[in-house]
């Protein structure tokens, strides 16, 4: 694996990318759970932070497809920070696949700024705010096909495809709603992210199931034969990946079979707060780990 400073551009920009993701679905999956379940003035106020959290990353996301053309030209062209001006390497890459995946990003994280922008916390029930919502759900969609137009899957086939964009979704919803999580232990009161954190629980079986089936699904694709796990790059980094993913699973059994049914006492629901910070930690790190993969590590051949 070579590393270079075009390296950890691209590196940091996959980062902001699968970041923006995390915080569009898993924001739209808590705004799914606040809507039925909680009600009132401190719910309107926690509808204002996902609003403000969602349109800061979404900006974030913004930012990083408008530079992927210029910094993959910058890349391929390696001569210094001009290969980044290089106006006929960069009709190059804007007409190749890269620039299709940034085309489609930059248009779909402009769309989802303009609706986070109109979205009316204080009319979640109304015929508008549902649309608002449906609309936002389309574009986390598109944003997460993105991902399986270059890379490792570029020249798979559709079935391929849509099981990578399943995956990432699944542990986009997953990660994204640790932060609005964490929020709720000050923004809301003790019932209410009791409530936020039980039906979270609930939707997180559902989130488990199709991130195991589609990540192994993923394995038999990718990787030939088990000992690839071991002696490849690729498989490493694949195994860590698990590694981190199922300390995030013990860390979510701990909190549903345990921490949320005591939650009404002090001492487990600062626990609770305190494990989910912890949780964030080790979500950082998947997502690390798989921008290095699915960036600067190929699957063996």
């Amino acid at each position: 694996m070579q590393f270079s400073e075009w390296s950890l551009l691209l590196l940091l920009m996959k980062l902001a990318n699968y970041t923006a993701i995390a915080a569009l679905a898993g924001t739209l999956l808590i705004r799914f759970i606040s809507h039925f379940h909680l009600n009132g003035n401190q719910h309107t106020a926690f509808l204002y932070f996902l609003k403000h959290w969602q349109i800061k990353c979404l900006m974030v996301g913004l930012i990083a497809a408008i530079l992927q053309t210029p910094i993959e030209a910058g890349a391929i062209a390696e001569s210094g920070f001009m290969g980044m001006l290089d106006r006929p390497m960069l009709e190059i890459v804007w007409y190749s696949v890269i620039g299709e995946q940034a085309r489609l990003r930059i248009v779909s994280f402009l769309v989802a700024l303009m609706v986070a922008s109109l979205w009316n916390v204080k009319a979640e029930n109304n015929n508008a705010e549902k649309f608002n919502f449906a609309l936002m759900l389309i574009i986390a969609a598109l944003i997460a096909y993105s991902f399986s137009i270059t890379g490792h899957s570029a020249n798979e086939n559709g079935l391929v495809k849509s099981i990578l964009t399943f995956h990432l979704a699944a542990l986009a919803c997953w990660i994204g709603a640790l932060w609005p999580l964490l929020k709720s232990f000050t923004l809301l009161i003790k019932t209410d992210v009791e409530k936020i954190m039980h039906h979270f629980g609930q939707m997180a079986i559902i989130i488990v199931v199709v991130l195991l089936v589609s990540g192994l699904a993923l394995l038999q694709q990718y990787l030939h034969s088990f000992s690839a796990l071991f002696t490849s790059t690729y498989g490493q980094l694949i195994l860590l990946k698990l590694l981190l993913v199922s300390a995030m699973l013990l860390l979510g059994a701990w909190h549903k079979l345990f921490l949320v049914p005591n939650i009404n006492r002090q001492r487990y629901f600062e626990t609770l707060k305190g494990s989910i910070a912890v949780e964030m930690v080790i979500a950082l790190f998947v997502l690390i780990t798989t921008s290095v993969f699915t960036t600067l590590v190929g699957p063996p051949i």
